[in-house]
């Protein structure tokens, strides 16, 4: 399959047939924008404009506001579509698209290259503002459904670039969430794009069950790797939902289905109720037509469809945010036929091969719930895995917890058994609860985050024999182990502590982030300005806790500290640092006074363990009367990063036996 896809002058993707929304969005790809307003106007005159009629749009600047974005929303939504199409979810595309030396987008009749989807992108993103803070998206306006296009692309590009080295665990984590008819491709799907001295040692063999694939697969990785990266990757947690996301509809037509487009609505309480969209009550559905709408309700289909909306005569209802639209109603799905055409339903139940699907696949999770601890579960991401500690693909590793040693197996009679050498250095005394954040974007400060407040109080505790005796004590430490800083010579300068300062909020300064829906022209440009002027707020606060120093005013223009675009893309970073490193993990304390990560599912009494080949501790749990242990997960404790806790002081190295 490497010689097939690698060789080839060109690489077709056919997304499927076309939709009367998806030739909008390739003709938008192309740049073709006297096509795209051809065909814009074509879907208008047999479907009807999804906006009120111009003269209506101006009697309010909330109205005035929202009639543009709703022709954009139209027109950028069937590019979503293409991007959420089937072809992006099945994990053998993978291959065929890293390895292409060319890569053509077909639907229909239309063709476009996959470059021009990231030209799009930057397009769109020079042309249409959106809100950030700090580098982060407050809004959702100008997102796409492009992460999986975004992951491949830098793929396609590293494959080209590094001769084809790319690193196995990483393209397995990155892609978890692809689906596979047979889950043994979970692994060998992936095997033509990483380097041929791994996948030689792994031989395809679908004769094998899944349980016993994956558990040969991580004992080959400690083998050939020489580490326990593949241990980093586990990820058992009982009684959470997996990743999947919600679906969502992004073709404004498909969204008028569940909407009526000319309802009564209000913005606010002080507001004149106006036009707009207004989602239609359960089981109802409107028809799009050139003419008038038509409505119907599904649940009682010995009716026949009406000129007249359930909403109509009934007081108005407050006003979404158009973005809100995508989000389909109760009862509604989304589904696509076998050419890759979407539509959204109302009340289709399964079918007979959907349900046996879905039979399959919870039965492969029950089986794949008895895994050792130790083995991944490629099969079942959810919605509360944390980001790995490591970066499988860097040359020189964050982390030297377990020095220069590496990995060994030791040879045990049970084959569920994964038999190491390590030492047990320590004992979790105390955990601060879990945080578990509702989205994907960062905090811009610490404020109204509970869980974290409560990580510093038990962190800042003064403990005898403290291990942090050194400049900073447990201030220092604490900071540093909130962004989980890298040991040794690629730790943050001392002086960067003020980021972190900043961050914890302690005077209020960061604010609440507005719903931007149904604001007018004034109040939109207001809020927007409002949200930009954290970023000098942020600035003032940061140069208290870090003061300039007492030079002459040439060299105080010349200091850092003055740069307030540098500092507030270096505070932006750090934001991100500290998402990524405490989402969806739990503070810890150990007997010896130590502070750090642990997993969510840590519990007082589990191991903190250093095992060789490791480059991050590991969180283990005794099996009640035994002396083998669980693994609970990777684990940051500052202090014990850099290979310290291979000294004498914490004992010899032992058989550690996990099941």
């Amino acid at each position: 399959m490497q010689k097939i896809y690698g060789q080839a002058q060109n690489v077709l993707v056919w997304l499927g047939e076309p939709t009367d929304g998806s030739i909008l969005g390739m003709r938008l790809i192309q740049n073709r924008m006297a096509s795209v307003g051809w065909h814009q106007w074509k879907i208008d005159q047999t479907y009807g404009k999804p906006t009120l009629p111009f003269f209506k749009s101006v009697k309010s600047s909330i109205a005035r506001m929202n009639r543009p974005r709703l022709i954009e929303e139209q027109i950028n939504g069937e590019v979503r579509e293409l991007l959420d199409r089937p072809w992006w979810r099945r994990t053998w595309i993978i291959q065929e698209v890293v390895l292409a030396k060319n890569i053509q987008i077909i639907c229909g009749d239309e063709v476009v290259t996959w470059d021009t989807v990231a030209s799009l992108l930057k397009r769109l993103l020079m042309t249409q503002t959106e809100v950030q803070v700090f580098g982060v998206k407050l809004s959702d306006r100008n997102i796409f459904p492009d992460r999986m296009y975004n992951l491949i692309s830098g793929y396609h590009q590293q494959w080209h670039s590094t001769a084809g080295r790319l690193e196995l665990l990483d393209v397995l984590y990155q892609f978890r969430i692809l689906e596979c008819t047979v889950a043994h491709d979970r692994i060998y799907g992936f095997l033509g794009i990483v380097h041929p001295d791994v996948a030689a040692k792994i031989s395809p063999d679908y004769h094998l069950d899944v349980p016993q694939v994956y558990r040969d697969f991580a004992r080959t990785m400690i083998q050939v790797t020489n580490n326990l990266h593949v241990l980093n990757c586990t990820r058992h947690w009982s009684g959470v939902d997996n990743g999947t996301q919600q679906q969502k509809a992004y073709s404004v037509l498909e969204q008028s289905r569940y909407y009526d487009i000319h309802a009564l609505i209000f913005d606010g309480p002080d507001k004149t109720p106006r036009r707009g969209w207004a989602r239609l009550p359960d089981g109802w559905e409107r028809i799009p037509t050139k003419e008038k709408s038509l409505f119907r309700d599904n649940g009682d289909r010995t009716k026949q469809s009406s000129e007249w909306s359930p909403l109509e005569g009934q007081q108005a209802v407050r006003a979404e945010h158009y973005i809100k639209q995508r989000e389909l109603s109760p009862g509604w799905s989304k589904i696509w036929d076998n050419l890759g055409r979407a539509r959204v339903v109302y009340g289709v139940g399964e079918a007979t091969r959907e349900h046996q699907l879905r039979n399959e696949k919870e039965l492969l999770r029950q089986k794949l719930s008895r895994l050792p601890s130790w083995v991944s579960s490629w099969e079942c991401p959810s919605r509360w895995d944390p980001k790995p500690l490591v970066n499988f693909s860097l040359s020189q590793p964050r982390y030297f917890a377990s020095g220069n040693t590496t990995a060994e197996l030791s040879d045990h009679s049970n084959p569920r058994v994964l038999s190491l050498k390590g030492h047990i250095v320590d004992e979790v005394r105390q955990l601060g609860p879990a945080w578990h954040p509702e989205t994907e974007r960062p905090p811009v400060s610490r404020k109204g985050i509970d869980a974290l407040v409560q990580w510093e109080t038990l962190g800042l505790i003064e403990l005898p024999d403290c291990p942090y005796s050194g400049t900073g004590g447990r201030t220092n430490a604490l900071w540093r182990t909130m962004i989980a800083d890298y040991a040794g010579a690629g730790a943050a300068d001392s002086d960067d502590m003020a980021y972190i300062e900043t961050w914890y909020d302690r005077t209020g300064w960061g604010r609440e982030l507005p719903d931007m829906a149904s604001r007018g022209v004034y109040e939109t440009a207001t809020l927007e300005g409002e949200i930009r002027e954290l970023e000098g707020v942020m600035h003032t606060q940061f140069l208290q806790i870090r003061p300039l120093p007492d030079v002459g005013t040439r060299e105080l223009l010349k200091h850092p500290w003055m740069n307030f675009s540098h500092n507030k893309k270096k505070y932006g970073g750090y934001i991100k640092l500290i998402y990524a490193a405490c989402a969806h993990r739990s503070f810890l304390i150990t007997y010896r006074g130590y502070m750090g990560l642990a997993p969510w599912n840590a519990q007082i009494g589990d191991k903190v363990a250093i095992l060789h080949g490791g480059e991050t501790p590991f969180i283990l749990r005794n099996i009640k009367g035994t002396e083998d242990f669980s693994l609970v997960g990777e684990a940051f404790v500052y202090g014990l990063m850099a290979g310290e806790g291979m000294s004498e002081a914490f004992g010899g190295a032992r058989d550690v036996n996990i099941l």
